[in-house]
């Protein structure tokens, strides 16, 4: 009884912003609910239109290439930079405001972060992107959200998300035994064996938790992409 009464307030906190939220978009899949916030089942209606909708396969393989290219990009860069701050850098101070300046974009309200990158990628010439591209020898300015969609809401949606898992990884990594690291360097082993065979291997249940969330939440991005693209030019950023 003790026990449960030390976990109620977190299951108190998990019913009501997790469990209920969930059953009742589950029921208003149901339900032709609109803006006016009026209630009436409709059955699988919903369904049926997304699944009668032209669009809904171009759509599914955007999701399926964002989520998947993303996530990749995502595991691969928090290793990289958990394992370059916190094993081959050891100066914990310069690791720390390494991991800081990762954090501004995550923290950064969203609304505020899309707006920072239309005006990075304005299509004028005032565009800062476009003042460095054409100082670098570029003729005129270029339309970049119009011809790179795709490359930008992932770009955008990475900056976002690397510095929760660089900052997990790297607790990982110190939690390591340090006497594997003076073994494997009694053996001979180099910097890169270590990596390979030592910390890997440790931290690969983290790994493949960090996955599995960082997946569920890049399903879920929606408000990024409508303010970078609004799922253009046409369907060729939009996701499920």
């Amino acid at each position: 009884m003790q026990a449960y009464l030390f976990l109620s307030p977190f299951l108190v906190f998990i019913t009501v912003l997790y469990i209920l939220p969930a059953i009742l978009t589950v029921i208003m899949a149901f339900t032709s609910l609109d803006s006016a916030f009026i209630w009436k089942f409709n059955g699988i209606n919903n369904f049926r239109k997304i699944l009668m909708d032209p669009n809904t396969p171009i759509i599914a393989w955007n999701t399926v290439k964002y989520v998947g290219i993303t996530i990749f990009l995502t595991v691969v860069l928090d290793l990289f930079f958990a394992i370059m701050t916190t094993y081959f850098i050891r100066d914990e101070r310069k690791g720390n405001i390494f991991k800081s300046i990762l954090m501004i974009p995550m923290i950064t309200p969203g609304v505020v972060y899309s707006v920072l990158w239309l005006w990075l990628l304005e299509a004028t010439p005032n565009g800062l992107a476009n003042k460095v591209y054409m100082a670098l020898g570029g003729s005129e300015p270029l339309n970049w959200i119009a011809q790179y969609p795709f490359v930008i809401i992932i770009a955008a949606t990475l900056l976002t998300s690397i510095a929760y898992g660089t900052t997990v990884f790297s607790s990982a990594v110190k939690s390591i035994p340090e006497n594997q690291f003076r073994a494997a360097r009694v053996d001979g082993a180099t910097r890169i064996q270590t990596l390979v065979r030592i910390i890997v291997p440790c931290i690969k249940d983290t790994i493949a938790t960090n996955t599995m969330l960082n997946t569920l939440s890049t399903l879920g991005v929606f408000g990024l992409i409508w303010a970078l693209t609004g799922g253009g030019p046409g369907t060729k950023t939009t996701t499920l």
